[in-house]
């Protein structure tokens, strides 16, 4: 009985031997094999400021090569930023390397303050080869630099209470309207009259002092009447109604 079960086994061995000689083993091949590139990164969110930026998306491939190597890249369609805010690269892979970079550079051409844009950049695949992860979003807006503040104020029936000045961060007093100034005085036809002053401040910080000479602020009992100090979409101050003698506010020009 024994040597029908060695015969048995050794039977058993050599199928076994046969079948793995007959499997075929696959093998990646990183130098003669198809070139497939991705971003590794593919997500971004930028503020453009008006000497404009760069943004380096990280790249990488599937195979070695003993040359330098460059893909194309292109903006999707669906992208909504104007195409004079952006202007692609190519895709660069060093000599010896999987590694690489494509470099965005982005400026404030034809960009609104206070909208985001997106720019979808899609790899293109290289002849005989593939893109996977192939699309990189750039969510991006222009950076809101403004000197030029509008303070505007609605007067109640009792303007000539009304004052206000802005101090820089040394204390000084770089733009003031004296109690007096709004009118006609002590008249319900000052209700609702809209006074603008616009004032250019360099960089640095503030403080917007609105005065009451009665103490009851913009409020004559049956009207409220208020304040707003804006630069583009920035809203840097505001207020309404009564606020007693003075209402102080700090605020920053281009922090």
């Amino acid at each position: 009985m024994k040597k029908y079960i060695l015969k048995i086994t050794a039977f058993a061995l050599a199928i076994g031997l046969f079948a793995s000689c007959d499997k075929e083993t696959v093998q990646f091949d990183n130098v003669n094999g198809q070139q497939g590139i991705q971003f590794t990164t593919r997500s971004y969110n930028i503020t453009v400021p008006p000497e404009g930026s760069k943004v380096t998306i990280p790249v990488s491939v599937t195979t070695l090569s003993t040359s330098a190597r460059t893909f194309q890249a292109v903006a999707d369609a669906k992208s909504t930023g104007a195409a004079a805010s952006y202007k692609i690269g190519v895709a660069t892979i060093p000599a010896g390397s999987y590694e690489g970079t494509l470099v965005v550079d982005l400026n404030t051409t034809s960009l609104a303050d206070g909208i985001a844009y997106s720019l979808l950049v899609k790899l293109v695949a290289p002849e005989g080869g593939s893109a996977f992860n192939d699309v990189a979003t750039i969510n991006y807006n222009r950076k809101v630099v403004c000197n030029n503040v509008v303070l505007t104020v609605t007067t109640d029936a009792y303007p000539e209470e009304t004052s206000w000045k802005i101090k820089n961060a040394l204390g000084v007093v770089v733009a003031s309207i004296p109690a007096g100034t709004y009118g006609p005085a002590s008249s319900t036809t000052s209700r609702g009259k809209v006074y603008t002053h616009n004032i250019n401040l360099p960089n640095g910080k503030y403080t917007l002092i609105m005065e009451d000479l009665y103490c009851d602020g913009q409020a004559d009992g049956t009207y409220e009447g208020s304040y707003r100090l804006d630069c583009s979409i920035i809203k840097h101050a505001s207020g309404t109604g009564a606020y007693d003698c003075t209402e102080v506010t700090a605020f920053e020009i281009n922090p």
